[in-house]
């Protein structure tokens, strides 16, 4: 009778181990050759994102009285990063997108799809842009715990939107030019 355990990895941990420093070396090659001066404002709201929310944990937790105004900035610098971010996704081409049909699309086929979505999308972060704007200019009022007006959120995502809009318009450029590959950002496509 056959040994159902003999066939089996003699020590599973060894494997998980083996995947963990798989894992890990390959996260320990990180490449930073292709950053941009644009890439510092992430970071730096980031940070910034970073001491608010840690003040506010130190006030409410350690000294037992929060400060009222750390949620809200908090909460603002956390939109800072997700379209300040997006901008550096969309410069580098790493927004998630579906590519099941581009992998069995011929060549030709793909390429023209390929503009068209890149059209399709500077257009749409075109207008998205113009209406941040326009919200910005209708936006009433001041943010509740600092003197600030709240159309400058507005903007700066309509900022953002702009930004990610020259980054589309020039992928869509390039590759109608076939001067940018016709494959999706990090994938293999032939």
């Amino acid at each position: 009778m056959p040994d159902p355990h003999r066939d089996a990895d003699p020590d599973p941990a060894a494997s998980v181990d083996q995947l963990f420093e798989e894992w890990r070396e390959e996260e320990g090659h990180v490449d930073l050759s292709d950053l941009r001066w644009s890439d510092g404002i992430v970071f730096a709201i980031f940070w910034a994102l970073f001491a608010i929310v840690f003040l506010q944990f130190y006030t409410r937790y350690v000294l037992n009285d929060s400060l009222g105004w750390t949620e809200e900035i908090a909460r603002y610098l956390l939109i800072g990063v997700t379209f300040v971010g997006a901008v550096t996704a969309m410069r580098k081409g790493s927004h998630i997108a579906v590519e099941a049909l581009l992998v069995f699309l011929p060549k030709g086929p793909r390429h023209w799809l390929l503009v068209v979505i890149d059209g399709v999308v500077a257009a749409f972060c075109g207008f998205l842009a113009w209406y941040a704007y326009q919200l910005g200019r209708r936006a009433p009022g001041m943010i509740m715990s600092i003197d600030v007006p709240k159309k400058y959120i507005y903007w700066a995502v309509a900022a953002a939107l702009l930004a990610m809009t020259v980054h589309a318009a020039i992928r869509f450029w390039r590759r109608l030019r076939r001067r940018e590959p016709d494959a999706p950002h990090g994938a293999a496509v032939d």
